[in-house]
């Protein structure tokens, strides 16, 4: 696997992804790594008309989050983790920038949007190397994306609440 150099590198150091999310925990272990996992507390409210690119509103909302939980381990744990995982997905349709949907009214109005049409999906991430030094907390940020496009055949009405109501899209 091209990753047993890194994951070898890993295997003694603690890291911590900084999401509850199923889905990057899978990847995460399918990739061989050993880690533990802290949710972020970072509240998302960056302001989406600040950033140039869609991109980069993921990249930030993903570091935001890693630095957010190697401050929290290291103040209230007492142990500073070596490497902190964060990530952030979006979808772009239009240049507008959608998120996770709030409810069911939402996800039908996002889906409904995105029948039919091509839209972006961006997965920004940031990994951030921790050190303590007189007990201050150092970090070196390493962040990137990934863009992948999405063409949706179009959507009836019925497989639209269906996948709704698989709770896939919450």
């Amino acid at each position: 696997m091209v990753l047993s150099p890194v994951i070898g590198k890993l295997a003694n150091k603690r890291v911590v992804l900084a999401s509850a999310s199923p889905r990057r925990q899978e990847i995460l272990t399918n990739a061989g790594l050993r880690f533990e996992v802290v949710p972020s507390w970072f509240k998302e409210t960056l302001e989406k008309s600040f950033f140039a690119a869609p991109y980069e509103y993921a990249v930030e909302t993903a570091k935001q989050k890693a630095l957010e939980v190697a401050k929290r381990m290291h103040l209230k744990h007492l142990r500073t983790p070596d490497v902190v995982i964060g990530a952030d997905t979006i979808v772009t349709i239009e240049k507008q920038i959608l998120e996770k949907p709030v409810d069911k009214e939402d996800a039908y109005n996002m889906l409904s949007r995105l029948s039919g049409k091509e839209h972006s999906v961006f997965t920004g991430v940031a990994i951030v190397h921790c050190s303590s030094k007189d007990n201050q907390l150092e970090t070196e940020v390493t962040d990137f994306y990934e863009e992948t496009k999405v063409k949706f055949a179009e959507l009836s009405e019925e497989l639209l609440w269906e996948y709704i109501h698989s709770g896939e899209p919450m």
